[in-house]
């Protein structure tokens, strides 16, 4: 879906993956949790929305969805598009991309991400405690229980989208499967339909390759933040080796 709004022109598209590329928006979204799921904090309003998304033209995925009430709030006149998916699907999809990476409290992820946590402690202070705060509030305590995980998250899937479709008028919503194609979403958006195939990138393949670019930045970013660590330690251990070589 985020490829689609984006070759329509609403570019860039808010995605989760944004947030793991930036510190302060991983702690932004964390206060949004704190505030609307455990009353912490104080509720977000439209100038803390234009901060976290003013640069974006439209957003998509967790953790924007979480807060589909409070956007329509702060931007009344918004479009909000439904992509209705079968739960069990859902899931499926969700233990073979975001859990088999990011890990959710029942799962335990990649394994790359705690030697990554170790040596890169924005991920550790800032990305770490986001991901908890999103998936226990949207989906519920954590449980190693494979039949009550499954459980939990289609009652948070179900919802959420109870959530929207109570809070979007229906002139401003759109019941949208990806498998329509480009005809009623851009009937819905008012744009022209374009010339090239409707994208269909949402699959575990798509997902694992975005995966592996995605956590080759993050292995780029903790060698350079422990480079001179590591550094001074070589030059110590080579001191150390050429005096007792003397």
């Amino acid at each position: 879906m985020q490829t689609a709004l984006e070759q329509l022109g609403y570019d860039p598209c808010y995605h989760m993956h944004f947030s793991f590329q930036n510190p302060m928006e991983c702690e932004m979204w964390t206060e949004a949790f704190n505030a609307k799921f455990h009353n912490k904090g104080r509720k977000y309003t439209r100038e803390d929305w234009d901060h976290l998304l003013g640069h974006c033209q439209a957003v998509t995925d967790v953790p924007t969805a979480a807060f589909i009430p409070e956007l329509y709030e702060a931007y009344p006149d918004a479009k909000v598009v439904i992509v209705q998916r079968d739960p069990e699907k859902w899931f499926k999809s969700c233990q073979q991309t975001v859990m088999s990476f990011a890990g959710s409290g029942n799962f335990p992820g990649s394994l790359e991400m705690p030697a990554l946590y170790l040596l890169d402690r924005w991920l550790c202070r800032r990305l770490a405690p986001m991901m908890g705060i999103m998936f226990s509030s949207l989906f519920g305590s954590e449980t190693r229980d494979p039949v009550k995980v499954k459980e939990n998250w289609i009652q948070g899937y179900n919802k959420a989208y109870d959530e929207v479709r109570r809070v979007v008028p229906e002139e401003q919503r759109l019941e949208f499967s990806l498998d329509q194609g480009w005809e009623p979403l851009c009937k819905f958006l008012g744009d022209e339909i374009p010339k090239t195939p409707f994208p269909h990138k949402n699959d575990s393949s798509s997902f694992q390759d975005g995966r592996r670019v995605l956590l080759n930045r993050m292995w780029i970013r903790a060698f350079k933040m422990n480079a001179p660590y590591v550094a001074v330690a070589l030059s110590v251990a080579a001191a150390w080796w050429w005096q007792r070589s003397r």
